[in-house]
């Protein structure tokens, strides 16, 4: 895209705020482009979604003085056993970059670590009885790929924390997605990657999860 564009808009808008700036051309950007990549040696890291749990998890760490440790460190190791899942079988794309599935996996994982409820993470749109299914047949493939068979009986988590201190944990995790990341962003990123998981688990396994072709009909209109 023509930078020069998007900085000729900022410029305006710094102006009509009183703020003086000069004008920018697109030569002048491209030379400051060329000195950055100069200095840094064309050595650019390109985040991934486990860079961005590492900076999340770290950032909840802080907010929560690290007194939840041991949970927050379970949940580090489940979303990097997910993440190497969608990067294998569901690699991030525009619509669905690594941050957002990042955010995804760190909001089913607290379900998991029974740090949140699973309405919590629930997109206001969709059915209660839907999502928990969607929940639990991930569940069950997550155990059978970690563990090597089937669990006995699985179950959606009971929330350990009562509502007030549940929904002080949800705005801390929202906060630790960063400032712009609102709740019902969390639940959209929650609802897109537990899509996501499915179809990854459904096709290492090379079966269809019970249940799914009901859903797929009852989710109509929802991406996958």
């Amino acid at each position: 895209s023509n930078l020069s564009v998007h900085s000729g808009h900022l410029s305006q808008a710094l102006r009509r705020e009183g703020i003086h700036t000069d004008f920018t051309t697109e030569e002048m950007l491209n030379e400051e482009e060329t000195s950055l990549l100069l200095n840094l040696d064309w050595k650019l890291a390109a985040s991934t979604i486990e860079s961005w749990l590492s900076a999340y998890c770290a950032r909840f760490s802080i907010f929560t003085k690290r007194l939840m440790e041991p949970s927050l460190h379970w949940v580090c190791k489940r979303t990097k056993i997910c993440a190497r899942l969608l990067i294998t079988h569901s690699p991030a794309s525009a619509a669905l970059p690594p941050c957002r599935q990042a955010n995804g996996l760190l909001g089913l994982s607290f379900v998991s670590a029974r740090l949140l409820p699973l309405d919590a993470i629930r997109p206001e749109r969709l059915c209660p009885a839907i999502w928990e299914q969607l929940f639990l047949q991930i569940q069950e493939q997550l155990f059978l790929q970690i563990q090597g068979t089937t669990a006995q009986q699985v179950g959606v988590q009971t929330c350990i924390f009562p509502g007030n201190h549940a929904r002080r944990i949800l705005e801390l995790l929202r906060m630790s997605l960063g400032t712009s990341t609102n709740l019902k962003d969390l639940q959209q990123d929650c609802e897109d990657v537990a899509l996501q998981l499915r179809t990854a688990l459904a096709g290492i396994c090379g079966t269809t999860p019970p249940g799914m072709s009901n859903m797929g009909s009852a989710m109509s209109g929802i991406p996958v």
